[in-house]
């Protein structure tokens, strides 16, 4: 098999633009800081003493502190943080905030040491961040794919980042693989890069017994094929491949080039996420 030969299609121009990438027996490489810790939110929801706690004790542990990136806040609940770390819990070195309207304090939140990111629905209109700190819109999960398109180009006009939202708590919440991979490809297209969160906290694709989730394994392998060129439907293939059909070395290989475009992945579990990759040997 000869890379992308698991999607029955014409892979050598893919196959060949994948070989500029080195390619590892393991996701290590790939997964490098990848998980922004969102522990405050569903399903976890942690109160904010335990979340933060949590995440030091990852980062502490040498088994999982090469994966963590930026601790997530709402907007809504900075305050609170702020309070939790004037009675000397331990501050993230990295913060993201989590807007979902306008009303926050946001000349505080900005001036807060640490600050790396903020993210926001498009319907909601934060202040223009200060330089360093880069700005996530969401890409509402109702727009059709030309909506998609709009909304990509007013991100890319804007210096902005996208997001998606890979699942939720019902299926209705879950994506289609096609409107997934039209989003991953309209953001290569356009020089974007993204973040990805919740519904991956398992490795692969599934949609055994009503269960449908999307795969980290294979949203890491659609954004490397993505960013070397694949069509809408290669990539909404490589989303649709169940571990039980797959070639796990091929998709690993293909994720190689998935942080040209992939940024991060918002978990509220990264010991859950982390713990599927590694006994599947992929860690």
């Amino acid at each position: 098999m000869d890379g992308l030969g698991l999607l029955g299609t014409d892979s050598r121009k893919l196959t060949s633009a994948f070989r500029r990438y080195n390619v590892t027996a393991t996701l290590a490489p790939v997964v490098d800081r990848l998980f922004d810790d969102a522990s405050l939110f569903p399903p976890a929801q942690l109160p904010m003493q335990a979340a933060l706690a949590a995440h030091d004790r990852l980062r502490r542990d040498a088994s999982t502190a090469p994966l963590v990136g930026p601790f997530l806040c709402p907007a809504s609940r900075f305050p609170e943080l702020d309070t939790c770390l004037a009675s000397g819990l331990p501050r993230p070195p990295e913060l993201g905030v989590i807007a979902y309207d306008g009303d926050a304090p946001w000349a505080t939140i900005y001036a807060t040491p640490g600050i790396v990111q903020v993210e926001a629905p498009q319907s909601a209109r934060p202040p223009e961040p200060p330089r360093q700190v880069h700005r996530y819109v969401e890409i509402a999960r109702d727009l059709d794919t030309d909506a998609v398109a709009a909304a990509l180009d007013e991100m890319a006009a804007g210096g902005a980042r996208a997001k998606v939202r890979c699942g939720g708590p019902t299926p209705d919440d879950v994506p289609s693989c096609d409107w997934l991979a039209a989003a991953l490809v309209g953001c290569a297209g356009r020089g974007l890069q993204l973040k990805a969160t919740a519904g991956l906290h398992h490795p692969f694709r599934s949609t055994e017994r009503g269960d449908l989730r999307h795969g980290l394994v294979n949203l890491l392998a659609a954004a490397g094929a993505a960013h070397a060129g694949a069509d809408v439907t290669t990539v909404s293939e490589v989303l649709a491949t169940e571990e039980a059909a797959a070639d796990t070395s091929a998709l690993v290989e293909h994720a190689a080039g998935a942080r040209e475009l992939l940024m991060s992945v918002g978990t509220c579990s990264i010991d859950e996420t982390a713990e599927g990759l590694r006994s599947r040997g992929l860690l």
